[in-house]
Parts: C-alpha cells; sequence; structure tokens
C-alpha cells in the first residue's frame, strides 16, 4: 500500500487537494493520504497530522503575530512525516510554507515530490523559480500562460489545466440562473444584492471587511433598496466576522451567510479580494470590483520582485483588464462605491458596464481550458510512485 503525503496551506488549496485525493483514490484505492489539510480533504480521506488553519495567514510579514501556532503546525507536520515516511509526497500552492517544507521532507524520507498549483511566480517573486525547481521532482502548472514563463527559464512543467474547472461552480448557469437561486435562497427578485468577498484568512479579514462597508454605506445613500451579503468562507470563524461587523457598526447591515453556489448566481455583482473567489465569480459570470490591502512593509518588499502589471486572475487570464482593481491605498469607501455604482442593476435590467464586463468574462473563461486537471495530476501521481500496487 502506498503512502502519500499531501499538504495544503489555505481553504482553496484544501478543495484542489481533496479532489486530487479522490482521483488519485480511485486509480489506486489501496492509497493512504496523510498530511496537512482542512476539512474537505478529511472528508477525502486524510489521516490529518496537521490542521491548516494556522497557517490561513496573507503576506509577506502578517504571519509574525501568529508565529507560535505556525511553529506548532510545523513541527507536528514534521513529526508526521517521521511517522509515516511516506512514498510521495504531494504540496499544494502556498510556497511560502512549502518552500522550505520540501527541502525538510526530502531530507526526512527521500521521497519524490510533486508541486500541484506552483505558486504565482510569473506575477511576483520570479526568484522562486529555481528553488522551486531544484526541491520538487514535477511541477503541476495550472493555467495556460504559465508553461512558456517557465520554460523561459529552463524549467520543465506539466500543464493540466485549473482543477475548479471539475466543480459544479463551473458548470454553465441556467437561462434565469439569477432568478432561479433567488427563488431558492428566498430573496426579493427586484432588490440589487452585492455580495462581498472579504477573504479566507484573518488578516483578508481585517483589512477588507471595514472599507467594504463602508463602500456599502456610500452606495445606499442614493441607493437605499441595496442589499448585501457576506459570503462566508469555510476557514473563517463567524465568532471573528460578526465581531468585525460590530466595530464598524454595521451588524444589521450586512447579512452573513454560508459559501453556497447559489449566492454566485444570486447575487447582482461581486466586492471580492484577489484570489480564487474571482475566479468563481468569472466562472458564473458575475460582475466584479477586486479591492486588495495588505501591509505596507509586505507590499514594499512584494515590489521590488513583482513582475506583472495585474494581480485580479480574470485581469491575468484575459491579458487585460476587464475588471476594476483597486489595490493599497486606493482602497477606499469612496473609491470602491466609484467603482461598483456603474456595475449595478438599473430599473430595467442590467447595467451597461455589467453587460459588457460579462461578456468579457465569458471570453476570458474560454482560456482556461477543458476540465480533467484533478485526474490529470493524479495520472502523474501515478507515474511518480511507480507501477507497483502491492
Amino acid at each position: 500500500m502506498a503512502t502519500v503525503w499531501v499538504s495544503a496551506g489555505d481553504a482553496s488549496g484544501d478543495a484542489i487537494a481533496a479532489d486530487l485525493m479522490r482521483a488519485l483514490a480511485a486509480a489506486r484505492p489501496e492509497t493512504r493520504f496523510v498530511g496537512l489539510g482542512g476539512a474537505e480533504m478529511v472528508a477525502a480521506g486524510l489521516e490529518r497530522f496537521a490542521d491548516q488553519e494556522a497557517l490561513a495567514i496573507g503576506g509577506l510579514l502578517e504571519w509574525i503575530p501568529s508565529l507560535g501556532p505556525i511553529a506548532g503546525t510545523w513541527r507536528r507536520v514534521i513529526r508526521g512525516l517521521r511517522q509515516t515516511s511516506p512514498d510521495l509526497v504531494i504540496v499544494i500552492d502556498s510556497g511560502g510554507f512549502h518552500l522550505p517544507f520540501m527541502r525538510v521532507a526530502r531530507a526526512l524520507c527521500n521521497a519524490p515530490i510533486l508541486y500541484y498549483v506552483a505558486p504565482q511566480v510569473w506575477v511576483w517573486r520570479a526568484g522562486r523559480v529555481r528553488r522551486i525547481a531544484a526541491r520538487a521532482d514535477r511541477i503541476a502548472v495550472v493555467w495556460p500562460f504559465e508553461p512558456a514563463f517557465w520554460a523561459e527559464r529552463g524549467v520543465r512543467t506539466d500543464f493540466v489545466g485549473h482543477p475548479i474547472l471539475d466543480r459544479t461552480i463551473a458548470e454553465a448557469p441556467l437561462t434565469d440562473a439569477r432568478g432561479e437561486a433567488r427563488s431558492k435562497l428566498g430573496l426579493d427578485p427586484e432588490r440589487p444584492l452585492i455580495g462581498l468577498f472579504p477573504g479566507s484568512r484573518r488578516n483578508e479579514l481585517l483589512r477588507h471587511l471595514p472599507p467594504m462597508v463602508g463602500a456599502l454605506r456610500a452606495l445606499r445613500a442614493n441607493r437605499p433598496d441595496l442589499e448585501a451579503v457576506l459570503v462566508q468562507a469555510p476557514s473563517v470563524d463567524a465568532e471573528r466576522i460578526a465581531a468585525l461587523l460590530a466595530e464598524a457598526g454595521a451588524a444589521g447591515e450586512v447579512r452573513v451567510v454560508e459559501s453556497r453556489p447559489e449566492w454566485l448566481d444570486a447575487i447582482d455583482v461581486g466586492l471580492a479580494k484577489p484570489g480564487t473567489i474571482t475566479l468563481e465569480l468569472l466562472l458564473r459570470a458575475c460582475p466584479m470590483v477586486v479591492v486588495g490591502r495588505a501591509h505596507g512593509l509586505s507590499v514594499a518588499l512584494a515590489r521590488r520582485s513583482f513582475v506583472g502589471s495585474r494581480v485580479a486572475l480574470p485581469n491575468l487570464i484575459a491579458e487585460a483588464e476587464v475588471v476594476p482593481e483597486l489595490l493599497q491605498a486606493e482602497v477606499t469607501p469612496d473609491r470602491i462605491a466609484a467603482a461598483l455604482g456603474p456595475l449595478l442593476p438599473g430599473p430595467h435590467g442590467p447595467s451597461p458596464a455589467a453587460v459588457a464586463q460579462v461578456e468579457a468574462l465569458r471570453n476570458a473563461r474560454g482560456r482556461l481550458g477543458t476540465p480533467g486537471a484533478s485526474v490529470r495530476a493524479a495520472k502523474i501521481a501515478e507515474e511518480m510512485l511507480g507501477s507497483d500496487r502491492a
């Protein structure tokens, strides 16, 4: 029986890893999965040695206050590697954690390493390319433009497509998806609805939620009928959200809901931090504005190695600015409201700006490739495990 260590450091990685585990288990039912992950990986059969919760922090410096819990997670991971002696190690994204982890894993168990969903070195910190290539035996990338980027730097990769295309979120929406979703959720079909997606990490909530609430208030000055829902990421503590809304004096202004696909169809426009949620909104052809704030020193350090001009995934995929991006000092209530306002529906339906963005999002969707990423990645894992199924 092969033992495979699987490691994912955040909520999106947890979902991707769970799909990969199911695909590999279908091909090799005897496989034992161990490692670091979240609830979805556990549901897929992971024997969890460490929870990813302590790692749910974004940025270069924002992890410092959580150094204690992170160190505890690291110790449990190392202990698990020693106890299980895996035949294969698979790591998902989260380069800040997985780059040092791969070096230690190589020393402790000498198992081949598959890096699935490599870090976004094509946006920033391209210097990590060499370290990733030196520590991983195979690198599976998910964006169609990545193989050329890596090849220009002398590194071979396997393009498998994006795993989100295997999930129900990627299915073509119904003709009247908005109406169907609102009926199912018991929502007023006429009132405009904004979806807030402040992030799945603790520091993201702190930085994004207050200006989002401020923008909502600014919009309501002219649109008192405007409603808003905050779609809670699975990794986020509901009490923390409630506390932040209370601090902002907005406890009754925003409805907090659990993450369900119907909400992406029910809302008229999304207000989201950069990341996987923007890809989900793209797949549902939902207009959006993307906002991102991080610690100033983190941003200063990142800018030294920033190699792109955009951070929002829809814009990166389209290679054009199809959705508004507001970053750092631009993330103010007034600026957010000014970007959101033209996307809100009018009395006769979607606005011209929203219609134009939806068309651009649908064109970008066509660049993502075809479903089957999880199966293709699982085949790479099978090759790395070899043919022995004893």
